[in-house]
């Protein structure tokens, strides 16, 4: 049996996955893409092969000579539960209830303005509070004209049928201002 041990120095590109978010400024199933960046790594490895089959590899060193940047998706917020179904892998409806919605910032919440909800996520747009009596705490909902969010925050004057729904803009808070909505708890 013949042994070699080889040390070889290979490029790997590196291709992140693209974030996508839903926003309400594009009509639902329209996107605007900005691209990313593929990286590039240099991989040294170690490789013992026995008669010409590899029995071991061992990367020796990994150093990243560019960094990679995601693609990043802006995707049209479906407005209907069924445009939801059709577009996302949230087509389980766990509940449906009449709500009075409000809407806040990060910075303007009265009783704990530091930027993090109550499980301890950014508050940012997509982060709804509720009262987890009704909806739990983690539970994914989705409100037309809003879009998909995660319930992770909690508020003093969020009581029973009530839902405060976080913008990313103080303006688009006070816009928003008091309305009825339909929220849609659901799952994949």
């Amino acid at each position: 049996m013949r042994v070699v041990t080889r040390i070889t120095t290979r490029r790997v590109h590196v291709t992140p996955d693209p974030i996508i978010e839903f926003t309400p400024n594009l009509a639902p199933g329209k996107r605007a893409v900005v691209r990313g960046s593929d990286g590039l790594r240099v991989v040294t490895e170690r490789v013992t092969m026995w008669d010409n089959v590899a029995v071991e590899r061992a990367v020796v060193s990994s150093i990243t000579v560019r960094g990679a940047r995601a693609a990043h998706i802006m995707e049209g917020a479906p407005r209907t539960f069924s445009q939801l179904a059709a577009n996302t892998p949230y087509h389980k409806l766990l509940h449906v209830y009449a709500m009075e919605a409000t809407a806040y910032t990060a910075l303007t919440a009265k009783a704990n303005p530091t930027g993090y909800t109550a499980n301890g996520m950014r508050a940012q747009y997509g982060i709804v509070a509720v009262d987890p009596g009704i909806i739990p705490l983690g539970s994914h909902v989705f409100i037309p004209g809003y879009g998909l969010a995660i319930a992770a925050d909690t508020g003093g004057a969020i009581i029973g049928h009530r839902i405060d729904l976080c913008m990313d803009q103080y303006g688009d808070a006070v816009r928003f201002g008091r309305q009825p909505v339909t929220v849609y708890v659901v799952d994949r």
